[in-house]
């Protein structure tokens, strides 16, 4: 199975003149933990998170663990609110991990995994064709469980 078969053709993503606010927004509306950042011309250039949206807000901290340990909330709370203008392009990551559109499954596998992905674009010319999220990968991997 390759990623184009797997693959939402959800085309969500960014400029890296985006505000923080604006893809906290996307990302509730849209239930995804990252989006791809893109230019003008649609070739993805990054990548952004909850994580680095929170990682903004707590630079000493870092996510290392995937575990934030803080003490005052409602200071902690006015971080977070207070980042919320802060650009895209400050904050994404700049060399995303991305499949082809002819990835196996076994390599957006491999990927998710080494890299610690909720969700892989997909590409095709350097451009965003879709996205692979963890819960589109385990329901093709079960389908074709099926098939054989």
């Amino acid at each position: 199975m390759k990623a184009k078969d797997i693959m939402t053709k959800d085309l969500t993503s960014v400029t890296e003149t985006a505000t923080l606010k604006k893809v906290e927004e996307l990302l509730s509306r849209s239930r995804l933990s990252g989006i791809p950042v893109v230019d003008d011309e649609g070739k993805i250039i990054g990548y952004i998170s909850e994580k680095d949206i929170i990682e903004s807000a707590f630079p000493a901290l870092g996510m290392g663990t995937d575990m934030l340990f803080v003490r005052n909330w409602a200071k902690n709370f006015l971080r977070l609110s207070q980042v919320g203008e802060s650009l895209v392009r400050d904050y994404m990551t700049r060399e995303p991990v991305c499949v082809t559109e002819e990835a196996s499954d076994f390599e957006i596998v491999e990927k998710m995994i080494t890299n610690h992905r909720k969700v892989l674009p997909v590409i095709r010319d350097g451009k965003l064709v879709g996205i692979i999220t963890r819960s589109n990968l385990t329901r093709a991997l079960m389908e074709k469980k099926e098939e054989q």
